[in-house]
Parts: structure tokens; sequence; C-alpha cells
């Protein structure tokens, strides 16, 4: 299912970047957080816009409990590229747009191989 999988997809991928949290350390005198920032992966994601749902006259939807609007994006990215990092994915960057990631969840039959996203542009 796994190389089934690859094969299927490999035509219908976009480039995507991922960003994730970077662990803060606390001031020891202040407790402010120290550091911190946003670390990046760049990989390929099967991408859906939610735009087309106009031509269908819907505005939105719910999809696994999140209230998807026009303008959200879809997306599965194969496990294996995001490494430990899957806690800690905050937004994604695609075709030069910033969307936070609202719902993410492991998927694959008999063993995970990807995550699936949901994206809400960000203003």
């Amino acid at each position: 299912m796994k190389k089934t999988r690859k094969e299927i997809v490999s035509h219908r991928e976009h480039p995507v970047t991922l960003f994730y949290a970077l662990e803060s350390e606390t001031d020891p005198i202040t407790g402010e957080p120290i550091g911190g920032g946003h670390g990046e992966i760049y990989t390929n994601a099967v991408v859906t816009e939610f735009s087309s749902m106009a031509s269908s006259s819907l505005e939105r939807y719910l999809q696994n409990g999140i209230l998807i609007e026009k303008g959200d994006i879809w997306f599965s990215v194969f496990l294996e590229d995001i490494g430990n990092q899957y806690d800690n994915l905050t937004w994604v960057r695609y075709d030069g747009r910033d969307y936070e990631v609202l719902a993410k969840d492991k998927k694959g039959i008999g063993e995970r191989n990807r995550v699936e996203f949901v994206g809400r542009l960000r203003s």
C-alpha cells in the first residue's frame, strides 16, 4: 500500500513549506521566553483548495468537526517527511500564501504513512 500511494500521488503533489515551533527557554529572572522561533521543512503535498465550493453554492461545511470555509486548503504529506515535528507544526506556505494549521490527523491503511491537514489562510 505504501509503495502504491507514492506512485499514485507522484504527479499530483505541489511544493509546500511546513513551519514548526522551536522550543524556547525561560529567562530565570523575568520569566519571559528566550529564543524559540520556527523551523522549516520543505516537502511536497497533495493539496485541495476549497475555493471551488462557490460553484456548488456552498459557503462552508464541516469536515471532522472543523468548519471548512471558502479559501481553506486540505493537504496530505508523507509522515516520514515531517520527522518528529508532528506535534509542533503550526502553519504551512503553499503557492505563496500562508495557512494556519487548524487540524491534523495521521492516516494510513495497515500502517500510518501520511498526515492530513486542514489549513486556513492567515490574515
